[in-house]
């Protein structure tokens, strides 16, 4: 750090780290300035040559020390210098930021909080301070009420509308859901202010996506590339506009940039010893194959395993597969006979000796993949044959049209609000084909929901009790007539499965299902019913009732024969 400081600059840095080492300032005793008895008299004195040469630094300084925290090899002193800065200073608005600023600067966006805070208590119009704030609560993913950041980036932007970066996370956090010109109009002022940014183009990319308008959505994205070219995550975003909208020869390869382009995949990659196979020739070698990502990815991408298997075949290598322990036997089962081995879990030291690993994601790339050339006959998965049976005689005496509901994803997932629809909307809107309907809970955990759906007279069976892995729910599914499921595995383990499914889907599904179309040419026996507008389920609930008041119909009727 020492190099990047002019020289007064590094006489302060020197005096602040014998200071901090010799003396420990307390968060009571910052507020005046005080420092502990045990510190000594050395470490008074310290304290008093380190005010002295504070009051000669002005707040471009104290940014200067800051910035050193974008280089990592200098950021922890960056942080060190900056934090006792605003100890030593603390009604000083400038040193908390700065503080702040280090952290934020060193992608420690939880910890920037607390001194943008301080900061804030004392000068709230300082300069970037609510657009950094903001920023930082929206980095760090922490559980907060919105309006917060809301507020301070409306504050900021009314105080300067002129504040680009400000502009820019305005359009990044507005809401969607509610009002969508809003976070357009916010995209529109901060390209307008900065038409050659990468962030601003790519924010507004982002925002035309959510309002349904594709054409100018990726020709935003494009332009975000072109100006960010080695910028991962914007080359991601534009991978899953031209997946959703079918164009699969340029999406699977920017799809290859979801390592880099997000955060929460990256974090979660395992770290294998070997090189990763990108499709050259095998010439022999042992091939390992694994599972990314969510329940409902593996259950689509296993179709791969059989034309995989062929190819290694092929050039006299061997093909391992190392799946998720959730799915119990289904996939062994189904498809583990493709391979040389199969396993589920486990630790990368575990795994058998291999050469190469590929993900399962990255095979729709390696193989070409088309609308007309997806793998896969109609039903690639096979339930147990005996627990199938078993659970076909339980319901045997069932003689209305047996369904399968499934009405929310993962809480954890950040669509989740979008497309979870609830047993209760549900129970509202089925109750008048009970008559006709038997239905079914594929919901596991959800016992609360299923009582409280029948005290309010909804008739819902729940055997989810019964099923420890994706196996046991299979057979079960196996023997319904009917499943019907929001965007979640059980949509893509029913269409696996072959079973007839209808998936309702939310304004801006999962790129899989595509736009407008009601089939979906990865599940030949699946139907499609979309939102039209944000949050407006009613009308998607009519159409499937309606639908399903039809085939329970044509069931009764098939049943009195």
């Amino acid at each position: 750090m020492q190099t990047l400081l002019p020289g007064a600059l590094a006489r302060v840095r020197d005096l602040f780290l014998d200071f901090v080492d010799a003396a420990t300032v307390d968060d009571t005793e910052a507020s005046t300035g005080g420092i502990t008895e045990t510190a000594g008299t050395a470490a008074r004195e310290l304290l008093a040559k380190t005010r002295a040469s504070l009051r000669g630094l002005d707040d471009d300084a104290l940014m200067l020390i800051a910035a050193s925290a974008r280089e990592p090899s200098q950021a922890s002193e960056a942080i060190r210098l900056s934090a006792a800065i605003a100890r030593l200073e603390p009604q000083r608005a400038a040193a908390w930021f700065a503080a702040g600023l280090a952290l934020q600067f060193a992608n420690r966006h939880a910890e920037a909080i607390p001194p943008y805070r301080h900061a804030l208590a004392i000068q709230r119009t300082f300069p970037n301070l609510r657009n950094n704030l903001a920023g930082a609560l929206v980095q760090a993913n922490i559980d907060i009420n919105s309006c917060e950041i809301l507020a301070l980036l409306e504050e900021s932007v009314a105080a300067n509308p002129n504040d680009t970066n400000a502009w820019i996370n305005l359009s990044r956090v507005l809401p969607t859901d509610t009002d969508i010109a809003r976070p357009l109009e916010a995209g529109r002022r901060a390209l307008a202010l900065a038409p050659h940014s990468a962030l601003a183009t790519n924010n507004y990319a982002m925002a035309c996506r959510e309002a349904q308008q594709w054409d100018e959505a990726e020709q935003a994205a494009r332009n975000a590339c072109q100006y960010a070219p080695n910028d991962a995550s914007m080359r991601l975003n534009l991978s899953m506009i031209e997946l959703m909208r079918g164009h699969f020869a340029q999406g699977w390869r920017g799809h290859e940039m979801r390592w880099q382009g997000a955060s929460e995949l990256a974090s979660g990659r395992p770290v294998f010893p070997k090189p990763e196979w990108r499709g050259e020739p095998l010439g022999g070698r042992t091939l390992l194959v694994w599972g990314e990502q969510g329940k409902g990815d593996l259950l689509q991408f296993c179709r791969y395993v059989p034309i995989l298997a062929e190819r290694v075949r092929r050039e006299g290598g061997r093909l391992i597969w190392n799946s998720f322990p959730e799915m119990g036997a289904l996939l062994s089962r189904s498809l583990g006979g493709q391979c040389d081995l199969y396993g589920a879990g486990g630790p990368v030291e575990a795994l058998p000796p291999y050469d190469c690993e590929v993900s399962l994601l990255s095979l729709p790339l390696i193989f070409d993949t088309r609308e007309d050339t997806i793998p896969g006959p109609t039903r690639y998965l096979a339930p147990d044959p005996a627990a199938a049976a078993r659970w076909r005689e339980r319901l045997a005496e069932e003689r209305r049209l047996k369904v399968g509901l499934a009405w929310t994803g993962s809480l954890a997932h950040k669509r989740n609000p979008f497309r979870r629809i609830g047993l209760e909307r549900f129970a509202a809107q089925f109750a008048a084909c009970l008559s006709d309907v038997a239905f079914y809970s594929l919901q596991p955990g959800a016992a609360a929901e299923v009582e409280a759906a029948r005290a309010a007279g909804f008739e819902i069976a729940d055997f989810s009790t019964e099923w420890r892995t994706f196996d046991d729910t299979a057979a079960f599914v196996d023997s319904l007539d009917l499943v019907i499921s929001v965007c979640t595995s059980s949509a893509h383990l029913a269409g696996a499965l072959g079973q007839r499914t209808w998936v309702l889907l939310d304004v801006n599904p999962h790129w899989v299902w595509g736009l407008e179309r009601r089939d979906s040419p990865w599940y030949p026996h699946t139907t499609l019913y979309r939102q039209k507008r944000f949050r407006e389920w009613e009308p998607v609930l009519d159409e499937v009732s309606a639908d399903l008041a039809k085939l329970a119909g044509e069931h009764r009727e098939k049943q009195a024969r």
